[in-house]
């Protein structure tokens, strides 16, 4: 039976967060090809959203990056409060540095309890904004060309309802534990605690308005709260190279200015 194609809908609410950008190229682009292709697009930042609305003969997508395998604890949480599907057609698209195993199976399981027609899943590889050894701009943009390419055929897929939504029960149900657990990300804080330099630290206040789930403050001076999932927004995009993991400094990676991710935060 094939799926309904997203050609024959009145438009396409796209749900998406992007940590450094990658996330966001991919869903653009597809909202580019659903938009040359007579399907209004509109594309909500999942850290701005408060509650998801379905509005009538539109079409649900949902775009994130991979993180633990799974994904943040915050874009699991906004799929689990979503409303009653009641046959709305739904797809994702993620993005990874090489492979996930915890998201794709589960994700369907979630929404298609809800009521949700699953049209299409796709996991694309992106350059790696995870603490990268080096960043090779030619290297990362190839990496991100061809991941824009498979955004436009995959947009064009689920346009014309071949686009498949695969379910690899068992093992991706554990896999997607790790990333849905609190304990998870505990014992990542204590192994990659992130710290803010005060000496390099000019309190320009970026990385505060850049914290998708506000871990960030800023008084006297910006403090990092305990409820990092590490996003790599703050890391990546300081100007003065304050804030870091671990260790030592890392080389810092990013896709798009910040600008492009604040939305409304600006």
């Amino acid at each position: 039976m094939q799926n309904p194609p997203l050609k024959d809908m009145e438009s396409i609410d796209l749900y998406f967060f992007s940590g450094t950008g990658n996330t966001l190229l991919v869903v653009e682009r597809m909202a580019e090809v659903f938009e040359v292709n007579g399907v209004p697009t509109r594309l909500h930042r999942m850290e701005d959203t408060d509650e998801v609305r379905l509005e009538p003969g539109a079409a649900l997508g949902l775009g994130f990056p991979v993180a633990e395998q799974g994904t943040f604890p915050f874009v699991w949480d906004l799929v689990n409060r979503l409303p009653m599907g009641k046959g709305t057609p739904i797809f994702m698209v993620d993005t990874m540095l090489a492979y996930s195993g915890g998201v794709v199976g589960p994700m369907k399981a979630i929404v298609k309890k809800k009521g949700y027609i699953p049209i299409g899943a796709r996991e694309i590889t992106m350059p790696n904004n995870l603490f990268p050894r080096n960043v090779d701009p030619e290297k990362n943009g190839r990496k991100m060309e061809r991941g824009r390419a498979k955004a436009e055929e995959y947009a064009k897929r689920l346009l014309e309802g071949k686009a498949k939504w695969g379910r690899v029960p068992g093992g991706s149900d554990i896999m997607a534990s790790f990333s849905r657990s609190d304990r998870t990300w505990t014992f990542l804080r204590r192994l990659y605690d992130v710290h803010i330099d005060h000496e390099l630290c000019v309190n320009c206040g970026l990385c505060v308005r850049l914290c998708p789930i506000d871990n960030i403050k800023m008084d006297d001076r910006v403090e990092m709260g305990d409820k990092c999932v590490f996003c790599m927004r703050c890391l990546a995009y300081c100007p003065k190279g304050a804030i870091y993991s671990g260790k030592g400094k890392k080389a810092r990676y990013h896709a798009v200015e910040e600008s492009r991710l604040l939305g409304k935060r600006e």
